[in-house]
């Protein structure tokens, strides 16, 4: 605040209150007609005031207790109960389930015959033949779509050079057609006379 008055300033929470002895008053309310700090300061305050007024009133407590009080420790049979809702516990009886179950539910194993003797190298034989196959059947489809697309390709260029070959004759023929009949019709004008003049 930019209060003109440094020291001396009313004190505007025993003012609000109503604390102030009469003169005190007097002066405090001359000078905040005309200090507009003082006015800002002494609303900020009455909303303050009228703010607490709206909360409730609660008793207060005559003794405080503190976590570490014995009152706040639980029972043994509290922490039992605790114990057996935790996640935890659960998981290490869902576990600890799982592993008798297994351990009373095993499947029958099966000896394994060891005397059957696997033929290894006409299994890699084929596996092999099969790869080889597919490798050569993709093979052949890939170069199959390139020629095709190459094919094509080649088809166009060779439609677009022929068209234009074909546009560039007839420009041609026209030119030599119209300079040809431009020739004999001034030919025959000369022979029959009836161009001469």
């Amino acid at each position: 605040m930019s209060c003109k008055l440094q020291e001396g300033r009313p004190d505007w929470k025993a003012y609000t209150l109503g604390e102030m002895d009469a003169r005190a008053r007097q002066e405090a309310e001359s000078h905040m007609a005309a200090c507009s700090d003082c006015q800002d300061e002494l609303a900020g305050l009455r909303v303050t005031l009228d703010a607490m007024a709206t909360l409730r009133d609660e008793e207060l407590p005559r003794r405080i207790a503190f976590v570490s009080d014995k009152v706040f420790e639980p029972r043994w049979y509290e922490k039992l109960t605790q114990a057996f809702l935790r996640p935890s516990f659960g998981a290490a009886a869902l576990i600890a389930a799982a592993i008798l179950v297994h351990a009373f539910v095993r499947p029958v194993m099966v000896p394994v015959n060891t005397t059957a003797q696997v033929d290894t190298r006409a299994i890699e034989a084929r596996v092999t033949a099969q790869v080889t196959e597919r490798v050569q059947s993709e093979m052949a489809a890939a170069v199959n779509s390139a020629v095709t697309k190459a094919v094509a390709e080649t088809e166009k260029r060779d439609d677009q050079r022929t068209a234009l070959l074909l546009s560039a004759t007839d420009k041609r023929y026209s030119d030599a057609a119209d300079f040809l009949n431009k020739q004999v019709t001034r030919i025959y004008a000369l022979n029959t006379g009836a161009g001469v003049r």
